[in-house]
């Protein structure tokens, strides 16, 4: 199932969210918005490499990500992307 989901953050920044989540398994997120990650390509290398992880691990996996590929966040936190992912997995039907 697709999930989608547009949000200001508490930053005052525009989060646009989308998930493919299938068995509880992330098979693909997309994260954009008015903010900026530096290096842009450790942050499509970060989002791509949470395919395939539990959506239920997405906060962990997604500092852990990010942490790996050296990339800082500006006007977006990972904790930020997570709330707002966490509320779309509650948008799931029941198993």
């Amino acid at each position: 199932m697709t999930l989608r989901r547009v949000v200001k953050i508490p930053a005052g920044k525009l989060l646009k969210l989308s998930a493919d989540v299938e068995g509880g398994v992330l098979k693909a997120v997309a994260l954009r918005g008015d903010f900026f990650a530096h290096p842009e390509e450790g942050f499509d290398r970060a989002e791509a490499s949470l395919a395939g992880i539990p959506a239920a691990d997405f906060r962990n996996a997604f500092a852990a990500a990010l942490a790996r590929e050296g990339v800082e966040l500006f006007g977006l936190s990972a904790d930020a992307a997570a709330d707002v992912f966490e509320e779309m997995l509650r948008d799931l039907p029941p198993a």
